[in-house]
């Protein structure tokens, strides 16, 4: 169904691994080469900014092409991927002031080699590649593109091209990924990432992950362990980031209910190669609900996410870790609140966040969803309380094109969003995304 194809094809284009589309050059004799094309174009409007200046109106893009190839053997297949991507922000720059509208860059998407057995219960591939663990609460490729809007402001150099909000370039610099998927409800991954991005310090992480996959749903148990950190560089945020420990216990499904949805995940961060060692923690729960016999198919969500703060008065470091996360099923999967989480601030640390969303099928090419946010402080971390409205809209013209605008409304509470914005009004915010695939 088409509702399928926007969930899908929104899902894919802005977090996960695989693409939606391809175009086949070739096809015989066990191989298949196919050239993937992913474009988004996107306007915004603010009438508030986070610099104290007012509104921002802007522009960002990005055109990426993938040339995939594999060939089939009778003990399995070969297969790799090798691909640019062009993006760039134009007008004034974001409203969190990330980029400034004079960025643009050319460079390496992805370069992949890999082999599955034929029966693909074994996977293993190395390269410049997408990774994703579970949804995408830790880790939903390497996403964050800032420009040059830092280096004007603080003198730090993160610029990686801009097109911020679209985050096109998703790809870790190198990767040894082995996925296992034997017979049965057991399947699982083990992973080494590198990434390359100067917001994220060049961390490098090596991780286990195993699920548990049933009709009913999906438990899973994740590990990860931080091996390193250019300490120092770029904004110096994850100093404290190397030698840490993740855990994170997760699982969603809908319990054998067939109109219900249930996810939650529970993660904890500790220890530390730095003098502060980590103790942070961040858990959810989520439910809904789809009236499958009412008109337009509404489905009613509600979540309710914490992520702790620092306690200023211990030696430790409280503040969550947000790692890696990123958009994978859904407007606030895991950026919470189009403003709140792209300009405003909170990120996910040192807030609890509260989400109830209603969607709405009024026909197999168009969703319709509206969401209302609360964002409250946790422990000594920054008061960036508020308070978000979001109504947006997935309209998929045809089978390569989908169209998404949206508008937003957001209330500062905290002093520190108070003091960013310059004053407490409700800052009103528009965007309009087109996406082509093929």
């Amino acid at each position: 169904m088409k509702k399928s194809l926007i969930a899908v094809a929104v899902a894919t284009a802005l977090g996960a691994a695989a693409p939606v589309f391809a175009l086949t050059l070739d096809e015989s004799n066990g191989k298949t080469v196919s050239l993937d094309i992913e474009s988004m174009v996107g306007n915004f409007s603010t009438s508030e900014d986070y610099l104290g200046e007012g509104g921002k109106d802007w522009q960002e893009a990005y055109l990426k092409a993938v040339l995939n190839g594999a060939q089939s053997m009778d003990s399995g297949t070969l297969y790799g991927g090798l691909g640019a991507i062009a993006l760039g922000t134009f007008g004034d720059g974001d409203a969190g002031g990330y980029t400034n509208g004079d960025e643009s860059r050319v460079a390496l998407d992805s370069a992949f080699v890999g082999w599955k057995t034929a029966d693909e219960s074994i996977d293993f591939s190395v390269g410049r590649q997408i990774f994703q663990l579970g949804d995408g609460f830790l880790i939903a490729g390497d996403a964050i593109s800032l420009g040059e809007g830092l280096e004007d402001a603080f003198g730090v150099d993160v610029d990686r091209g801009g097109a911020y909000y679209l985050a096109g370039q998703k790809s870790f610099s190198n990767t040894a990924i082995l996925r296992f998927d034997p017979a049965g409800n057991l399947r699982g991954d083990l992973f080494w990432l590198k990434s390359d991005n100067p917001f994220h310090q060049d961390t490098t992480l090596a991780g286990l992950n195993l699920e548990w996959v049933s009709e009913q749903g999906t438990l899973a148990a994740s590990y990860l362990d931080i091996l390193s950190v250019e300490e120092d560089a770029g904004l110096s945020l994850w100093n404290q980031r190397e030698g840490m420990k993740v855990l994170s216990l997760r699982g969603n499904g809908n319990a054998g209910v067939e109109n219900l949805f249930l996810s939650a995940e529970y993660v904890q961060q500790s220890g530390g190669d730095t003098d502060v060692e980590n103790d942070g923690n961040a858990w959810y729960v989520e439910a809904g609900w789809t009236f499958a016999d009412a008109p337009w198919t509404p489905n009613l969500n509600a979540r309710y996410a914490s992520f702790s703060g620092d306690d200023a008065s211990t030696t430790d470091n409280e503040a969550f870790d947000p790692l890696f996360f990123g958009f994978t099923r859904g407007f606030g999967t895991w950026f919470q609140g189009e403003v709140a989480s792209n300009y405003s601030g909170p990120a996910n640390s040192g807030n609890d966040v509260t989400k109830v969303e209603l969607s709405l099928f009024p026909s197999e090419s168009l969703m319709i969803g509206l969401q209302s946010w609360q964002f409250t402080p946790q422990d000594d971390a920054d008061d960036t309380a508020g308070d978000e409205i979001d109504l947006y809209a997935m309209w998929t013209i045809n089978d390569n094109v989908i169209f998404s605008p949206l508008v937003g409304w957001y209330t500062p509470k905290g002093d520190t969003v108070k003091t960013n914005q310059g004053n407490d009004d409700t800052n009103f915010y528009a965007q309009a995304v087109l996406m082509l695939f093929y």
